[in-house]
């Protein structure tokens, strides 16, 4: 509990560290509040127009075409989608600006083909509403239901991603604090590390120690955002708080096994590890959506192998999956897919640590 302690103190003495896994995704996350404050509070929605080519020989037009119904009706309404007879006719509605995206149905067992000119706002909202209804279908989830307009309109917020994205960078971000803690005790790296490897005290309990310090400390840090995001920012996450809990442990957990990987496998400065570390958690953001969402559906939509191996994309998921449907098998299986990415970053750094031997100290 002493060490404990000790180490707790250490690590919260170090302003730099603090700064970046503690203050700047707060700043971060204070500069998306003012950016898309103003979207929550613009002028009245325009649905946005659609051109869609009738095809009755497709066995998915006719549940499509009520859906679309559906979210082109009311008051709250989301799309205007207008019907055309050729394909021509409705990617010349794209091409004149008379609708954001053409929306193309060709053989019989096919989904459609959404077609769009530009990218933007509206064509990423009509994408994303595709790719759920797709994703519905294959798992058999009905299309009855009347409510499903009001659930997309009140539940998803598109600026989401960039808070999603922003709570999977403070995640991976807690590596920084893990790696520092871990090269204290290597003594290729530290004099401190000299010392911890001639002493005559278990070095197990040692790095175990180091890790579970780094570990609340980065849980302590993701509060304290999450905190600040609910309670000042008044972002809402949706009702499910435990298993957001669940998943931001578990986001902060693979974030300790990032940073124990790099210090292990990396044999080069501090500050070049914690480049290492800044490097692929902003590309991996960059993938995720935090810089625009438009990037997130396009690797999606292009590249979708990128994303399902990108540790920052997979945490936006979970929490965009939790917040849209609740805790269901997406959901369940972006936990899986940390666990098993984080365990095999965990086994390898543990063979190269245990490996490491000294001429001379």
């Amino acid at each position: 509990m002493k060490r404990l302690l000790y180490n707790l103190k250490i690590t919260f003495k170090n302003k730099e560290l603090i700064f970046w896994t503690f203050a700047f995704p707060i700043i971060l996350g204070t500069l998306f509040y003012a950016a898309f404050s103003n979207i929550k509070t613009a002028k009245e929605y325009e649905p946005i127009k659609i051109a869609v080519v009738k095809n009755e020989n497709n066995q998915l037009y006719p549940a499509y075409t009520q859906i679309l119904k559906t979210l082109s009706e009311g008051d709250g309404r989301i799309l205007d989608a207008t019907y055309y007879d050729s394909k021509d006719e409705a990617t010349a509605q794209v091409h004149d600006d008379n609708a954001s995206s053409a929306v193309i149905f060709e053989n019989e067992k096919d989904f459609p083909e959404l077609i769009v000119e530009k990218s933007g706002i509206n064509q990423t909202i009509v994408q994303n509403i595709m790719t759920e209804i797709e994703q519905a279908m294959i798992a058999g989830r009905p299309f009855d239901n009347p409510e499903i307009k009001n659930t997309y309109k009140t539940d998803y917020e598109f600026t989401m991603i960039e808070y999603y994205s922003l709570l999977a960078m403070a995640c991976l971000y807690g590596g920084m604090i893990a790696t520092k803690a871990l090269d204290k005790n290597l003594a290729n790296m530290t004099a401190s590390g000299k010392r911890v490897a001639v002493a005559a005290v278990s070095k197990t309990k040692i790095v175990l120690g180091t890790l579970l310090t780094s570990y609340i400390t980065q849980l302590i840090g993701l509060a304290l955002l999450f905190s600040y995001m609910t309670l000042i920012l008044r972002i809402d996450f949706g009702a499910n708080l435990p298993y957001i809990i669940l998943f931001t442990a578990i986001g902060a957990l693979f974030g300790l096994a990032l940073g124990t990987f790099v210090s292990a496998v990396f044999k080069t400065k501090e500050d070049n590890k914690d480049g290492i570390l800044t490097a692929f958690t902003m590309i991996g953001c960059f993938f995720a959506g935090m810089m625009g969402p438009q990037m997130k559906y396009l690797i999606d939509s292009s590249v979708p192998i990128v994303n399902k191996l990108n540790p920052s994309a997979i945490i936006t998921d979970g929490y965009y999956a939790l917040s849209t449907y609740g805790p269901n098998e997406r959901y369940f299986f972006d936990i899986l897919s940390l666990l098993i990415f984080g365990g095999v970053l965990s086994v390898i750094s543990i063979l190269i640590l245990r490996r490491q031997k000294y001429d001379n100290l």
